[in-house]
């Protein structure tokens, strides 16, 4: 597992890593979304042949990247409603 100064370097790794999310339009970010849905995907498919460790690592990434994307969904929700 991940030590707390590990896990938080790797979120502000992820965050730059993304554009700014408020940025792009609605349509790039349904597509960013389908992009990272799409690899959770794939993941699940090899889930019997991994260890749980090997699980963590591969999904912790995708985690965080998947609840920023649906936060920014969220809000964009909200303003329209």
């Amino acid at each position: 597992m991940e030590s707390l100064d590990e896990r938080l370097d790797r979120i502000e790794r992820e965050a730059q890593d993304l554009p700014q999310l408020d940025k792009l339009s609605d349509q790039a970010l349904r597509l960013l979304l389908t992009q990272h849905i799409n690899d959770l995907c794939k993941l699940g498919s090899s889930l019997a042949s991994k260890s749980f460790a090997e699980i963590v690592t591969a999904a912790q990434s995708k985690h965080g990247v998947l609840g920023m994307l649906l936060r920014e969904c969220e809000l964009r929700g909200h303003v329209t409603n």
